[in-house]
Parts: structure tokens; sequence; C-alpha cells
């Protein structure tokens, strides 16, 4: 059975169990593997968009390659995580691990899982940003939201009453082939920036919270613009990611703390949005608001270059919204 592209290593070592009409301790344990190990960080509360992700050594993948019938370095190409076992010493007899997975993994496009696996369950899979949006069905896949606990009913945004957002997508394909690395960087700048705009806009702003109530359809529009927050202001990133490709100088001018400067009326004129002159907004220089960090994996670093942080928005933000999560079963 062949995994989907980027798909997490427990999704698929769980549907090919399914398959066989087994549970995925079943495979294992026929296979000759162990029972996993779970390292104690999987016991402690961690971020709303991390989940737990199987790790199998080199005897154990040989064992699962056999047995699926796909080559090992297919399947390496496929799953993210899949040579990522890490244990030293490894040892040479089959093994396998739980651990919190090193990427945030987004639930895949619906109906295009239903179309390659003819199956309507979920796929979580490592997803990069460029991929995060579904062109045929207009779909953005949103990471998961936990709250006190307790899955958020909603993992994807509607883009159908939203064509700004498609067309800013096609506009972030060509910006990443013509810029490589200067765009991972500047898109990086860009959505940390229009996220803390996005928390400190005034009454004035009209543009994101219309966005919101078409992503939303009109229901819970204000939950919305917290848990689709990437989409809210993506067109907005897009274009603040471009000017700061063919600025680069303009993230190290030096402001005056409290003064206007050029700069204010630059970006407020390129976003359409004169609430931005406000120096308030800004801190002394761009990059001292940035908090981009290259991964020390450069194949991770060219999957993920850059995304919210997993922490933010949190419970605070929601349930100031009053949304509350739904009881949870015994």
């Amino acid at each position: 059975m062949a995994p989907l592209q980027w798909e997490t290593t427990t999704s698929y070592i769980q549907r090919l169990a399914r398959r066989h009409h087994l549970t995925t301790a079943e495979l294992l344990h026929a296979l000759g593997i162990p029972r996993p190990q779970a390292n104690k960080e999987c016991a402690q509360p961690h971020g709303p968009y991390t989940s737990i992700e199987l790790y199998l050594n080199a005897p154990s993948r040989r064992l699962i390659a056999a047995f699926a019938g796909i080559p090992d370095e297919h399947l390496a190409h496929a799953l993210p995580e899949w040579t990522r076992y890490r244990d030293k010493p490894d040892p040479q007899s089959a093994r396998a691990r739980l651990r919190l997975a090193s990427a945030y993994a987004v639930t895949g496009c619906p109906r295009c899982t239903l179309a390659r696996t003819g199956d309507t369950r979920p796929v979580p899979q490592y997803l990069p940003d460029t991929h995060l949006i579904c062109r045929r069905h207009h779909i953005w896949m949103l990471s998961r939201h936990t709250l006190a606990g307790m899955p958020l009913p909603i993992e994807h945004a509607d883009l159908t009453r939203t064509p700004e957002v498609l067309a800013a997508h096609r506009v972030h394909i060509r910006f990443l082939r013509r810029w490589g690395a200067a765009a991972h960087h500047a898109l990086a700048q860009a959505m940390n920036l229009t996220e803390t705009w996005r928390r400190a806009a005034p009454a004035e702003e009209r543009i994101w919270p219309a966005r919101a109530r078409r992503i939303a359809n009109n229901k819970r529009a204000r939950l919305w613009y917290a848990l689709a927050r990437e989409a809210v202001t993506y067109p907005e990133t897009i274009a603040l990611a471009r000017f700061f490709a063919h600025h680069p100088r303009a993230l190290h001018v030096l402001e005056r703390p409290g003064h206007a400067h050029r700069l204010h009326s630059a970006v407020a004129s390129l976003l359409c949005r004169p609430w931005l002159e406000n120096p308030a907004l800004y801190p002394d220089r761009f990059g001292d608001r940035i908090s981009y960090t290259p991964s020390r994996h450069p194949s991770a670093r060219e999957r993920w270059p850059y995304r919210h942080s997993p922490y933010n928005p949190g419970s605070t933000e929601l349930t100031e919204l009053g949304y509350q999560p739904p009881p949870q079963r015994p």
C-alpha cells in the first residue's frame, strides 16, 4: 500500500494495519517489532499543533517495507519522519519509539484523501507551507487546535468566497521560485508582523474581519478570525514579503521610537491601511520584532521554513471569544 506524500509515519502504519484488518499493535507484533517505547515528553502537555509520532529503526523499517511491498527508499521519500529514529546506540534488532514529532502536522484535504485512499478517515500530513491550500477544492488546511486539552472541531477553512487568497497563493509560488532562500526569510518576517498587526488592529480595520466572515460563511466569524489567522492575513503577508525582498535595507532602518518614518507610510500605502502609519505599531527596527530561527536540519527547512508559533493563538484568545470545548466523553 503506497503512502500519501508528506504523510506521518503513524498514519501510514495505522492505514496499513487497517488494510489487513489489524490494529497497529497487532501489526507490529506480527512483524516482530516490540511494543514502542514512549519518551517522557509524550506524557507532558505539549503544543496544540504537535503530535506524537512513531519512529522506527532500520531493521523495523525493512520489515514494514517488505510487508507493504514498497521499497524503503520510496517510503523515505514520501514520509518525512521515516528515517529519524536517532537513538544511540541504534540496536541491531527491530525497535520502535514514540516521541513528539519534530514538525507540525495538519489534516490533509478530505476530498483529495478520499480520492487517493478510498477512505473517509482523515490523514495527517507534514504539508509544506505552499501546499496548505488545496487549489482544486478551495480549502486551507488549518493546523490542529486544542482548548483545555480538547481538540476543536475545525480543521479546514473554505476559500470559495475569498478569491484574493487563491490569487495570493499563485504569487507566493512564483515568489519562492524566483527568490529562493531570501523569500523564506522575507515571508517569516512578514508573517510575524501581519500577525502582530492583526491582534492590534483598530476598529477602523475592515478588510480582515470581512475576510474572516467570508471564510466562516457568516458563522462564528470571530472564532475563525483567530483560528484561520494565516488565511485572513495571507494576501497582505505575501505583499509585505515581496516588499522586503525588493527592499532588504528596510529591515535595518533605524527609527526614532514614537516618531513617524517614511517606511511606515510606504507599508500603509502598500497594504491600503492608513492606520499602519501609526509609529506605535513598529519596533525601533523591523528586525527586532522577528523571531525566525532556521531549522537545524536543512531538509526540514525546505519543507517547513516558517509557520506561526504552535502556541499562538492559545487558549486565552479563544476563551476571550467565549468558545468552550465540547464536553469530554468518559
